[in-house]
């Protein structure tokens, strides 16, 4: 096998291993309280005491700008976030969880984070999950240190 058919193969491996992980997670019961999606904005936030953009969450997020600002407008109106005025930049904001949102972002957490551990300790051993977290950062590191040129 080349090296080109071997990086193909690489990703795609990675791609099919999220999408069954996905598959597995969608059909939890923790998603009474929100939605994976909705989890997934919550919990990006809770990792910003202070807030962030509504860049900074879009780079964060798997999801168009559009879908985004619908979600997080929902989420606000919810009661979960909120805007406030960003310390940096009168004319931008910053979204911050309220105590309602990391309430819930904490709950969900805990039944989300017994449900993973669940199931990636039934599936991997300990050196294949440490593996795993290696190279899932380092992938992430190596793109945000050197971003690839597109051709």
């Amino acid at each position: 096998m080349n090296r080109t058919q071997l990086a193909n193969e690489s990703w795609e491996a990675l791609f099919r291993a999220q999408v069954a992980l996905n598959e597995v997670f969608a059909s939890d019961e923790v998603w009474i309280e929100v939605t994976q999606v909705e989890y997934d904005v919550l919990y990006t936030l809770s990792k910003a005491p202070t807030g962030m953009s509504m860049a900074e969450l879009n780079r964060g997020i798997l999801m168009t700008q559009g879908g985004l600002s619908k979600l997080v407008a929902r989420l606000e109106r919810r009661g979960l976030l909120q805007r406030t005025p960003d310390p940096h930049d009168r004319r931008a904001t910053c979204l911050v969880l309220t105590e309602q949102g990391r309430a819930i972002q904490r709950r969900v957490g805990l039944r989300h984070g017994v449900s993973v551990a669940a199931t990636m300790t039934r599936i991997l051993d300990d050196q294949q999950m440490d593996q795993l977290r290696e190279l899932g950062t380092h992938i992430v590191e190596a793109l945000h240190a050197a971003p690839v040129a597109r051709a």
